[in-house]
């Protein structure tokens, strides 16, 4: 059993653009329907990370995926209204969805560097 909570290294030469930012993700697809799970978001050059915050079971709701996977990138709601959410789909078909305060920034950055 890992303890050990997942934690965000750099690649070398890697460019960070936006790091411990908090937020909550409200879908991902090793978990069947919406939960919320609270953590921090960090997001490069090269790739997107949610680290989930929490005393047990983190790593196992923690994810992280490359920029170039990512289809596409819009503006959503979060349950049960909010205009709070960042949608990211990837090339696979699999949805991720966050709540992120402020998000146009990031939806920005994101759709400028999916190719």
């Amino acid at each position: 059993m890992r303890l050990a909570k997942p934690t965000f290294d750099p690649r070398p030469g890697e460019e960070l653009f936006a790091q411990k930012v908090g937020c909550d993700c409200w879908k991902m697809p090793q978990v069947l329907g919406k939960r919320q799970v609270s953590g921090k978001l960090y997001m490069t050059d090269q790739r997107v990370a949610f680290l989930a915050s929490g005393l047990v079971g983190t790593a196992s709701v923690s994810w992280e995926i490359e920029i170039k996977d990512i289809a596409s990138v819009r503006t959503c709601a979060t349950p049960p209204f909010f205009p709070f959410g960042v949608e990211i789909t990837m090339r696979d078909g699999k949805v991720y969805l966050l709540g992120i305060m402020k998000r146009d920034k990031y939806v920005t950055w994101l759709n400028e560097h999916i190719s």
